[in-house]
């Protein structure tokens, strides 16, 4: 089972292209406490803004925190519609508890919200700098599938 590290740092890498090694990120709009969730090709933003803090709630659910800004945290939405980034207080119910279910082959994974039913997704299923994230049921698209890499604490 893939368990994330508790209170670590983690990119999370896309099955679709995983030479060019794209990765979930922080849209660079992020106003009043809400932002989306975004592909970025790690070559051209190998920086805080595509790490993820893990804080494990417990055993199988956590929530993810941008490494840049811990006061936001990635939300799933009910729709068919970019993942959000929001703060505490611009929550208004979303679910910010996720987990992971492992797929064949190792090392790849579904990130799932916290009852499952909705999971990390890249809109249209194809590679594009600011392409946003979405939360979609699951179909077994290789757009679904996803693989993390622990990145230390060097900042």
């Amino acid at each position: 089972m893939t368990r994330l590290p508790h209170d670590g740092f983690v990119r999370f890498h896309a099955y679709l292209d995983p030479v060019n090694q794209w990765v979930i990120g922080r849209g660079t709009e992020y106003r009043n406490g809400i932002g989306m969730t975004v592909l970025r090709p790690l070559a051209s933003y190998n920086n805080l803004s595509t790490v993820w803090g893990v804080y494990y709630v417990n055993d199988t659910q956590f929530k993810l925190r941008c490494a840049d800004s811990p006061q936001i945290f990635l939300a799933n939405n009910t729709r068919d519609d970019a993942m959000r980034l929001v703060s505490e207080q611009n929550s208004h119910g979303q679910s910010a508890l996720f987990t992971i279910e492992d797929l064949d082959p190792s090392p790849w994974f579904a990130l799932n919200n916290a009852d499952k039913s909705r999971v990390a997704d890249i809109s249209q299923s194809f590679m594009v700098d600011n392409r946003y994230v979405i939360s979609f049921p699951w179909n077994g698209g290789d757009n679904q599938k996803w693989r993390v890499e622990v990145v230390p604490r060097t900042w």
